[in-house]
């Protein structure tokens, strides 16, 4: 069924005396910057950067969508659920969640009590606060872990850092300085996480410093592209290396294949269209750029154990 305006004008909530919800079948959006640039209440925005605090503007990270930026969501009190690449994950007071270019979102639920601020920021910010994209390489060693634990004491710094932001966002933002000012607190709220993470992946040599932007620049053109090539030949002849070669690094750097990073960005899509996608299943395998509809439907069941109709029936009745 098609929606008479654009989808991503169209916000679907309903409401009971627990908790805020969203659950709608509707056509996929794209959770950019300029979403949120757009909110006149934001709590600050300049190119780049968006930060929200209220409710309300929380709920605007919402699904279906593919996020398109970072998203650093604190919890600062309560606690909120939503489902990140068909994953639900329940974030409470003391986690940080973290949602990369890429993430597949959908049914977010906030919790009565609950509160919390988010820093929206685009790639281009995240590599200009942090030189070496420490927090962007991260993100994805930690593919399988967007709720990040930190300990007591660092959460302490980040609910400060937190606050401090959303005080010097409201006095500094017509301010010349004002940018330097929220882009200072933002790199230090930064290189909290990264101590926190960086215990995990202490190597500091040239080696893992080229495999690292090897692994960086094979995932940027995977996540580039809404069709993703199935084939590793497609990133190794744009990277300039063999196959093997990147499929090696990215072993080395993340524990996972070349092939494993793009089947599971391929089933993911592939799950996610069939959920939300109002197109037929011929419609997505031919935008999928499957060579036809059988060697489609051999895949889904393949990987996902499913006919893709199964699949799609089983996926809209899953709660």
């Amino acid at each position: 069924m098609e929606l008479p305006l654009p989808v991503k004008t169209i916000y679907f909530y309903r409401q009971n005396k627990n908790r805020y919800c969203i659950s709608q079948y509707a056509e996929i959006k794209c959770l950019d910057i300029s979403t949120f640039e757009k909110v006149s209440s934001a709590r600050y925005k300049d190119e780049g950067i968006v930060v929200l605090s209220g409710e309300d503007e929380l709920k605007l990270i919402s699904g279906p969508a593919r996020v398109d930026i970072f998203i650093l969501f604190v919890c600062t009190e309560g606690k909120f659920q939503v489902n990140v690449n068909m994953s639900t994950i329940v974030v409470s007071e003391g986690n940080v969640l973290l949602c990369k270019p890429n993430d597949l979102i959908d049914e977010n639920v906030f919790f009565p009590g609950f509160q919390g601020y988010v820093l929206c920021l685009s790639p281009q910010i995240i590599r200009e606060c942090v030189p070496g994209d420490g927090l962007w390489k991260q993100a994805f060693r930690h593919r399988d872990k967007s709720v990040i634990q930190v300990s007591p004491e660092t959460f302490k710094v980040l609910a400060l850092y937190g606050d401090l932001l959303c005080l010097k966002t409201r006095a500094e933002s017509r301010r010349s300085r004002g940018r330097e000012a929220v882009l200072s607190i933002i790199r230090s709220l930064q290189c909290e996480l990264l101590d926190e993470l960086d215990e995990c992946y202490a190597v500091d040599d040239e080696q893992q410093r080229q495999r690292d932007v090897l692994f960086r620049n094979f995932i940027d053109l995977l996540i580039g592209g809404k069709v993703k090539s199935r084939a590793v030949s497609w990133y190794s002849d744009r990277l300039f290396v063999t196959s093997k070669h990147l499929s090696t690094m990215c072993k080395l750097v993340s524990g996972r294949t070349a092939g494993d990073w793009i089947k599971e960005y391929v089933l993911m899509d592939i799950r996610f269209q069939l959920k939300y996608s109002d197109k037929s299943i011929k419609e997505i395998s031919e935008m999928m750029n499957f060579p036809n509809l059988s060697f489609f439907a051999k895949y889904v069941r393949t990987n996902l154990g499913d006919s893709p109709t199964d699949l799609r029936k089983k996926l809209r009745e899953r709660k």
